[in-house]
């Protein structure tokens, strides 16, 4: 009887404790999102640069899937004086990674990554919304053989 009430309290002990572990806010520090870091980013990434001006920057990878698909996927960095926009351009659901990557990396804290995952699964336009630290506009177009996604981050004056 004595290992039964052992065993039951290791386990009320264990399941608490990944309850509250998984509820406590994440510690996530961030990095500024400057357009330096996102180019940053994504060169360390190994994408093929080409810098078009000094306030835009534009990667690609892609590979021959057969002898008549070529599957690549476009990320343009853009700096202007309010705003970071990045634009990805995907030709296959592989190069989705780069998005999930990016939004997921240490530019956004937790609450940030989940809010810009929403308005990427909403599938609606959207303009000024606030995420965290950014008033963010996002774009998503389908044409036939594509998916472009466009986030624009402009800093909320008066937060990092």
């Amino acid at each position: 009887m004595r290992t039964v009430k052992a065993i039951s309290f290791v386990c009320l002990c264990l399941l608490t404790g990944s309850f509250m572990a998984s509820g406590a806010p994440e510690s996530k520090s961030t990095t500024p999102l400057t357009f330096a870091n996102a180019v940053s980013f994504f060169k360390a990434a190994k994408f093929r640069a080409t810098e078009v001006q000094p306030r835009c920057v534009i990667f690609f990878e892609g590979e021959w899937k057969s002898a008549n698909v070529y599957n690549y996927g476009v990320i343009m960095v853009e700096n202007s004086d309010e705003d970071i926009q990045v634009t990805f351009y995907l030709t296959d659901a592989h190069e989705m990674n780069w998005v999930t990557e990016f939004l997921d990396s240490q530019f956004f804290n937790r609450n940030e990554t989940e809010k810009l995952f929403q308005l990427m699964n909403g599938r609606s336009d959207v303009r000024g919304q606030n995420v965290g630290r950014f008033h963010v506009d996002f774009h998503h177009w389908q044409p036939r053989h594509a998916q472009i996604l466009v986030f624009s981050f402009t800093p909320v004056r008066g937060r990092g």
